[in-house]
């Protein structure tokens, strides 16, 4: 065989793979190309994304911090992180930052993002911007009947909750830009990619965990709006909070926020939210999370496991995974790709946040966190 073949044919299926893609790509040669360089998700992914900026609180509300030394701090797990935060009863007990972390360092929050997106909507629904969880999602992407009379059954609550009925899949397996995963995490038009791709798999009800539900969210907003939840929403839940430090949600190449892994923040500022939760829903007398909100998380009803994970069984409901105890109690957590963990315990009255990359597997880190929190209350006064 001549020499110069050896070379054309290897080329050539190069090619042909290539115009392969991009035909199941659409034609979307930068889509196409992320996928096939980032392959899967990293901690990193800020850098390269575009994004929007939250300022600081106009009036920060620095965490008061508990007086002594923290009782827990040598059993921090600090493997791989970069910010570890634990707030006991109000208080900043005690933090950790390495591996490039610091206390005004944001971070990718990756799926802790759609907890986030969950308490956005419920304010919208407190103020009047927007009607109700039980608004089908036909009302504002009526394409969505259009294409399968199935999603007019579909309500705002149940993308929430996750139990929409619409397929999805983490499968990155060729050839990869076909796949559900990829095709919300490195969109370069996802309000497009969130209308044209997602199908029906189930009516409403069964539990299925789903890149596209907290973007359909975000995008009826947008149309019942015309404005973004990530924009004067969460500044103004950034300033209710009385956040100390800036915050960034990444956006794809039109500004459309990843609703489902785009927050950037700082572990102190995200324990907020995990505060909202002990505090009922109060910052400073002034109610932050509608009453709703806390009730929807935080009521026993419906708490049944909806997956295992590593033998754990959990739930899931508005956002929050909920996480057993051994004591039968239930703790809230929210969870994102690579270690992104923030464990609520209203037994123990404690917010734990750990960010950075991962060592173990999320609900390993969130179960060493339980204990984290079970063991500060048992040696903390109160």
């Amino acid at each position: 065989m001549p020499r110069h073949t050896v070379w054309v044919l290897p080329l050539s299926v190069v090619a042909f793979v290539m115009v392969f893609l991009l035909i199941l790509a659409e034609g979307d040669v930068r889509y196409v190309l992320r996928v096939l360089t980032r392959q899967d998700s990293s901690i990193t992914d800020v850098e390269w994304k575009q994004h929007t900026s939250v300022r600081a609180a106009t009036a920060p509300r620095p965490w008061p911090r508990a007086a002594g030394d923290c009782p827990i701090r040598r059993s921090l797990p600090t493997q791989n992180a970069q910010s570890i935060v634990v707030i006991h009863d109000g208080m900043l007990v005690c933090e950790w930052y390495g591996n490039g972390g610091a206390p005004d360092r944001p971070a990718a929050a990756f799926s802790v993002s759609k907890t986030v997106i969950s308490l956005l909507v419920a304010r919208a629904v407190a103020d009047g911007t927007i009607g109700g969880l039980d608004l089908p999602i036909t009302r504002a992407v009526p394409e969505l009947s259009a294409r399968d009379a199935r999603f007019s059954a579909i309500r705002l609550g149940d993308l929430i909750d996750m139990r929409s009925g619409i397929a999805f899949s983490d499968d990155i397996s060729f050839p990869w830009v076909d796949r559900d995963y990829p095709s919300v995490y490195y969109a370069t038009d996802l309000a497009g990619t969130v209308v044209r791709r997602p199908r029906i798999a189930s009516p409403p009800g069964p539990f299925t965990y789903n890149d596209y539900a907290p973007n359909l969210v975000g995008l009826a907003y947008r149309r019942l709006t015309g404005t973004l939840l990530t924009r004067q929403p969460l500044q103004r839940l950034w300033d209710d909070l009385g956040a100390e430090h800036p915050a960034e949600w990444c956006v794809d190449d039109h500004g459309f926020p990843y609703h489902e892994s785009g927050l950037v923040v700082t572990a102190r500022d995200l324990a907020r939210i995990g505060q909202l939760m002990l505090d009922g829903g109060q910052v400073a007398g002034r109610q932050v999370a509608p009453g709703a909100f806390l009730d929807r998380s935080l009521d026993p009803a419906d708490r049944e496991p909806v997956t295992t994970f590593a033998g754990i069984g959990v739930g899931y409901r508005n956002g929050w995974w909920i996480l057993p105890r051994g004591d039968g109690g239930r703790d809230l957590a929210a969870m994102g790709a690579h270690g992104q963990i923030m464990v609520v315990s209203p037994s123990t009255r404690t917010v734990i946040v750990r960010m950075g990359d991962d060592y173990q597997t999320n609900i390993q880190i969130a179960a060493t966190l339980q204990r984290l929190a079970d063991r500060l209350a048992s040696v903390t006064p109160g």
